[in-house]
């Protein structure tokens, strides 16, 4: 047996706010209908008609609220409003008929029922509401006869006039209404194209962006572009030390380092995490500062971007909290790639550059030598003598100790530039950029001064004191006596060599 379904019910209708076109010709249209009604009851008190011209004008205020309440219905409330003034067009021409073709009646709503069609849709409109109007006129007069109203009264002419005046004047102030609604969304569409090029923006110089100070301060440039009515700031906060300000970066406001460290001791005075903006101080009859946190978005810090607007209204505090999203994303995931870059850059023991970031700062060095102008570096090649038997002797506990020792007061012989790396166990090498052969040799004099021979106190596994003498060999080569691809075998040989004159000087003859 054949089972049927029954179709689904359909949805009622709900009412709806309709579109703006109808909200906007529901009071001129509304206005237009009880004049008409006025004009009616003029008429019929004038010539006596009574309630046989007055009840069918009782019946035409109701249309108003038909025709609203279509619009609200429809599922297309825009389209249901360009039918409603096409039926305004027929049903005017219709009550023209009924009152006898009054010529300042007929005159004044003809040309308001063209002008509402021919500007939401144009001459097409227009002439298709002048052709409605025309047939609704005719066709009353062809089922009830012609009969020609050129002229009431003066005073109704009057009233007629004045009320065309008021629905013309209502009608444009209408249109004056919708033209401004379209400027403000055209600038609001401006101001939101700003900020999304403004987010690209950010996005772009996180990317190129080699530390948190480069990002920081590249991004405020690129907000001050963007936006050069207001000025920025951010700062970074330590979060257990809220009042030391880590990073900052400022575009667009005039501060001095006195500044800065006043507003970062006041945001650090701020402890508690506001969802808006908040504003900080005055800093003009016409500006003021606002700021807004960077609370729960970053994993180490506390942020905070400020701005210096006239005033914050809506849009401006959506646009913060936008920047401050995009800037507090970009900045955690810096941070997370420079971690990152340390782990994969850095030897585990010491913190000093691994083997693999010397070899490619090295060829780089290789491949400047290479192009002009020939730019000559140097290299200096250290081994720590002993490490074998202080390991074999007191453990590798011991030995690394030794090495982390070693590494550190290496560190403060080196200069910003100079990269020191740990080349294998007990190996430490340093790569002078852009320096000849003096470069190495004034640093292995330092280090025979200030490291050679000094006694240095361990701790073994044990708890035991131990104390050991350090022993460096050093080996120094330049690209400006050998080829650059020569420099670090010719630099490994030298320290081996030195290593081997050392151990002959301590063997009794």
């Amino acid at each position: 047996m054949l089972e049927t379904k029954s179709p689904p019910p359909r949805a009622q209708p709900s009412l709806k706010r309709p579109h703006r076109l109808a909200l906007a010709t529901l009071a001129p249209r509304t206005f237009a209908f009880c004049h008409t009604f006025g004009l009616t009851v003029w008429i019929a008190l004038a010539e006596g008609s009574g309630w046989s011209l007055m009840l069918p004008g009782l019946i035409l205020l109701l249309w108003p609220a038909v025709a609203y309440g279509h619009a609200s219905l429809a599922q297309d409330s825009k389209r249901a409003e360009f039918r409603n003034l096409y039926f305004d067009s027929l049903l005017f021409g219709v009550w023209c008929g009924v009152l006898d073709y009054y010529l300042w009646a007929t005159l004044f709503i003809a040309l308001a029922c063209f002008m509402n069609n021919m500007v939401v849709g144009g001459p097409r409109r227009m002439a298709i509401s002048a052709a409605l109007f025309t047939a609704g006129a005719l066709g009353w007069g062809a089922l009830t006869g012609f009969h020609f109203r050129p002229y009431v009264s003066i005073g109704l002419d009057i009233y007629q006039v004045a009320g065309a005046v008021v629905y013309f004047l209502a009608i444009a102030h209408v249109m004056y209404g919708q033209n401004r609604k379209i400027g403000r969304s055209i600038i609001e569409i401006k101001y939101k194209n700003r900020v999304f090029h403004a987010l690209l923006d950010l996005g772009v110089v996180a990317n190129r962006a080699s530390n948190i100070n480069t990002l920081l301060d590249d991004s405020l440039k690129h907000l001050h572009a963007d936006f050069p009515e207001y000025g920025f700031a951010v700062f970074l906060q330590e979060r257990q030390r809220p009042e030391v300000t880590r990073y900052a970066a400022v575009a667009g406001l005039r501060l001095g380092p006195e500044d800065e460290r006043r507003l970062g001791s006041l945001l650090g005075a701020v402890h508690e995490h506001h969802e808006g903006a908040i504003r900080l101080s005055e800093t003009s009859d016409v500006e003021q500062l606002y700021a807004t946190s960077m609370a729960g978005r970053l994993s180490l810090y506390d942020g905070w971007l400020v701005v210096r607007a006239p005033k914050l209204d809506g849009a401006l505090e959506r646009m913060l909290t936008l920047f401050v999203d995009q800037l507090a994303a970009a900045t955690e995931n810096k941070l997370l790639h420079l971690a990152l870059q340390k782990t994969a850059e850095r030897d585990g023991l010491t913190g000093l550059y691994n083997r693999g970031f010397f070899e490619s700062a090295l060829q780089q060095s290789i491949q400047g030598k290479a192009q002009p102008p020939g730019l000559d570096f140097a290299v200096l090649m250290m081994d720590v003598d002993g490490l074998k038997e202080v390991n074999d002797r007191h453990g590798h506990v011991v030995g690394d100790q030794l090495i982390f020792t070693v590494a550190e007061r290496l560190m403060m012989q080196c200069r910003e530039d100079d990269i020191l790396a740990r080349y294998g166990g007990d190996e430490f090498v340093i790569l002078f950029p852009s320096a000849d052969l003096s470069a190495p040799t004034r640093m292995a004099e330092l280090i025979r001064t200030h490291l050679e021979g000094q006694r240095c106190a361990l701790t073994s596994a044990h708890g035991e004191r131990v104390e050991v003498t350090l022993r460096l060999s050093l080996g120094c080569a330049s690209s400006s006596e050998t080829p650059a691809q020569e420099v670090l075998t010719l630099a490994d040989n030298r320290m081996y060599d030195d290593k081997t004159q050392r151990r002959k000087s301590r063997v009794p003859g």
